[in-house]
Formats: C-alpha cells, structure tokens, sequence
C-alpha cells in the first residue's frame, strides 16, 4: 500500500504539474531536507505571502464564499521600488486618478499570493483588490457542476460590483485568471471602455489548449494531454492515498515543477514558493477544474478588449499556454501591445517578475491617459 501510495503521490504530482500549470504541490522528498534549508532561507529573504491587506468575504451568486483583500491606496507610505522601475511608477503614481483600482485574478491551482512582487512593486497607483478564485486558497468549494470558466467570470462580475461600485478599473489576470477575465468580457462587454480601461493578461490562452502538446512534442504530446483528464479523475477517487504520496514528494516532483514553471535557472525558492501555494489545493479540485480549459475558446468574444489599453505577456518557453497563444491574442485584439519575455516559462510574474510589472505599468499608464487630466 505504501508503494501504491508513493506511485499514486507521484502521478498526481506530475499531472498536477502538466494541469495546473505549475507544481502539483508536492512537497520535496525528506532525503534532499539540505536543499530545503536554503530554500527556507531564502523564502525568509524574501517575505514571500506576508503581503495582506484588509480581509473581506463575498458570496457569489451562487452561495459559495471568495476569499478578498484590499489594499487602500497610500500613497504616502508607497514602498521604494527597485530603480529600473521607480521613473515608470512615478509617472503612473502621478497620473494616476484618486479612484482608480486595479484587481488580480490569479491562475489555476495558485492563490493571491502568486502576485507577491507585483502586489509589492505596483503599490501606491491605486486601490488593490485580490482574491483567491474558487476552491483556491481561502476561498469555499465550488459545487463541482458550477465548475466553469463561465461561473469565473460571473464570480469576478460580482467582485467588482461589490468592491468597485464607482470609478475606473484595470483588471490583470494570469493564466485561469486571464480567462476569467475573458469570460467577464463575453458577459459584460458594456464594462470595458466604460468602467474597465485597461486589461494585463499574463500567460494565458483565449482557446484551442487541446493543441497544446506537453511532456512529448507532435501528437504524443497532445495524446498526453487528453490523457491527463481521465487520469486526473481517477486520482480524484483515491484522494487520500494521493495526497499522503504527495506529501511524501520526489526529486522528480521538484523537477517536473521546475520545467513546467520556469525557463531559465532561478532561486531554489521561487520553485519552492510555488509547491508550498499548490500543495493547499487538494487532488479533487484538480480534476474538478482541469476539463474546463478544453471547453475553453473566446477569440469571438475579445472585441471588447479593443475598447481599453491592453497588454499581452507571455514567456518563449511557456509549455502550458506557449507565446503563440498570446500572439493569437493580440492578432483578435488589434492594437494590444504584445510582450514576449525571453527565457520564460508560465510562472513569468515569479520568475521575470521585472519585465511582468514594467509591461503592466506602461499599460496602466496609457489607460491613465485615456482619461485625460484629472
């Protein structure tokens, strides 16, 4: 049973990793606990999931609780940031209107906290709003037939009502949380370019992820990836046996989330930043979850962007919503810029978190000037 457990931990793990687009949170195995000394060292450097701001709870329509932070603006006691960025901040910091808010969506299998340096970098514009989608972090189990990228959108509809009811709003999302947006555009598209002026999407996809090959280029790895749904299922039903194998963890894991989330060589504790946010989110919502991103395709519905500053961020080493995906984007949306971050995997707001925040703030600050002088 032990084996069937440590085999079972490890499959999880790695589909969890192709699915999620990050880690499947496992947790690195004891025999390396030396490397998880550093790791832990520097996670403490850097204060990685100590951002909060004031906690809030809101129901969405369909009852379940979504776990919000708000972050008041204060301008006065803004955070220095580093200096390839202070020139850029200071003019979005100036030009910024006393109402402006700008709300992050985060991707799948992460939470609010996956924003850390951009939450920390881009303080002082203006109010911030971030909150952990359903079933993610804080936030209540969905009901797994309201799984869907739809109620998502709904869910971020009726974030905004609640905690913007007034003035203009830039919404940024990465990867589930671009889509979410997306699907907040096919429903609303009176939003933008009236109270929505400005959209970051960060590593995401409007459509067609089927193709998207993983572990093995061509076909075998298409193959995998419809592969990895029945899979996914099937761990679901042994929910104990595999977050007991998850727990336990492997060198292989450690790997796995290294190559899925990140292209080029970065801190031990970036990756084991991203394990410890993934190993909260369980087997089941996984597979509750992972079937949505098949059924997902909005290039019809992304004229609405058109209306508002846009910027599209992806990586040139993104396996899971590789940069072909964004250049499809920007080619719906005519006029969006298109930034491509070389050495990049799908986690480029941890691992190129500069280039990410230097791309939103000239996005901020040309929908500032959409506004004219305030």
């Amino acid at each position: 049973m032990a084996n069937v457990g440590r085999t079972a931990g490890l499959i999880g793990a790695a589909v969890g990793v192709l699915a999620a687009g990050a880690a499947a949170g496992v947790a690195v195995e004891r025999a390396v606990i030396g490397r998880r000394s550093g790791q832990r060292a520097q996670l403490e450097a850097e204060p990685f999931g100590s951002l909060r701001g004031t906690p809030h709870v809101f129901t969405a329509d369909d009852g379940v609780e979504l776990y919000v932070e708000v972050d008041e603006l204060k301008r006065s006691r803004r955070p220095e940031p580093e200096p390839p960025k202070r020139r850029l901040l200071r003019k979005a910091v100036e030009a910024a209107p006393e109402d402006l808010t700008l709300i992050f969506a985060h991707g799948y299998g992460l939470n609010m906290d996956s924003w850390h340096f951009e939450r920390r970098d881009l303080a002082g514009i203006g109010k911030m709003v971030f909150y952990d989608q359903r079933s993610h972090g804080r936030s209540g189990r969905s009901p797994k037939e309201n799984v869907s990228l739809e109620q998502l959108g709904r869910d971020l509809h009726g974030i905004f009502e609640e905690f913007v009811p007034t003035g203009p709003v830039i919404l940024i999302g990465h990867s589930m949380g671009g889509m979410s947006i997306m699907a907040l555009a096919e429903e609303h598209p009176e939003l933008f370019g009236d109270r929505v002026i400005g959209v970051g999407l960060c590593s995401t996809s409007a459509g067609r992820l089927d193709d998207v090959s993983i572990i093995f280029p061509g076909w075998p790895g298409r193959l995998a990836r419809r592969i990895a749904t029945p899979t996914v299922a099937a761990l679901a039903r042994i929910p104990d046996v595999v977050e007991r194998g998850r727990r336990a963890g492997t060198d292989i894991s450690y790997v796995l989330t290294r190559k899925y989330s990140f292209g080029s060589e970065v801190p031990p504790a970036f990756t084991e930043f991203v394990n410890e946010m993934i190993a909260a989110t369980p087997i089941s919502v996984i597979a509750d979850f992972y079937p949505i991103f098949a059924l997902h395709n909005r290039y019809d519905y992304l004229d609405a962007l058109q209306k508002v500053e846009c910027v599209v961020i992806g990586g040139d080493d993104d396996h899971l919503t590789p940069f072909s995906h964004s250049e499809e984007i920007v080619r719906h949306v005519p006029g969006a810029e298109l930034v491509e971050v070389k050495n990049c995997g799908h986690l480029g707001l941890i691992e190129h978190h500069r280039e990410f925040t230097a791309a939103l703030l000239g996005m901020i600050e040309r929908a500032e000037q959409s506004l004219g002088p305030t």
